[in-house]
């Protein structure tokens, strides 16, 4: 996790628990999300086995139920499903497609997203300096631009992707493949223009 701040604005970037675990049952079972964003597949690969247990009727059903959820991860910006051994399912008890995929693939699921959420901390221990160093220079090339920053909150959000880029989603957050920082010119190509459009 990084936390950084300067005149008139913050930053805070951070992997996402929940984000983790939808995108893996997204790729486990080769769901094409549908709306924005359309994020990039997980790095490292996630074989679609699950594809094959999927009937076609449900796997159009499944498809909507999966959106709703990432929908409301969205929405919610904080982790809403407790990521543990012995997991809560009755909150997808409207999503019955959803539901028994999680039960029939969680423990798989966790295993994995604990694994990045490993990764992601030695990611962190390594890059700090370089992200911290990168968010203050676009902010200060923000303000020489004559854009003056007031009270600008930018939320990351980090993730094991496969490409290298970044995706807004309003009003102030934006997710981003861990493998951006290590492009300097690429990060501030895409996070440039987003900064400016955050009030």
């Amino acid at each position: 996790m990084l936390q950084d701040s300067g005149p008139g604005w913050k930053v805070s970037a951070d992997i996402h628990r929940e984000m983790l675990l939808a995108l893996y049952i997204r790729d486990l079972a080769a769901i094409e999300s549908v709306g924005a964003p359309a994020l990039a597949p997980l790095s490292p690969k996630v074989k679609p086995a699950a594809a094959r247990e999927l009937a076609a009727e449900s796997a159009g059903e499944l498809r909507q139920e999966w959106q709703s959820w990432w929908e409301s991860i969205l929405r919610q910006g904080e982790v809403s499903l407790e990521i543990n051994q012995e997991p809560d399912f009755t909150r997808f008890s409207d999503s019955p497609s959803l539901q028994h995929l999680l039960r029939a693939h969680y423990g798989n699921a966790f295993i994995w997203t604990q694994n990045r959420m490993g990764e992601y901390k030695e990611h962190c221990r390594r890059n700090t300096a370089e992200r911290s160093a990168l968010f203050s220079q676009l902010f200060f090339e923000h303000e020489l631009a004559g854009a003056a920053a007031e009270d600008v909150q930018l939320n990351i959000v980090e993730l094991p992707l496969a490409e290298p880029r970044a995706w807004f989603v309003e009003p102030n957050t934006v997710l981003i493949s861990q493998e951006l920082v290590n492009d300097a010119d690429l990060f501030r190509s895409y996070l440039q223009p987003i900064i400016g459009m955050i009030k």
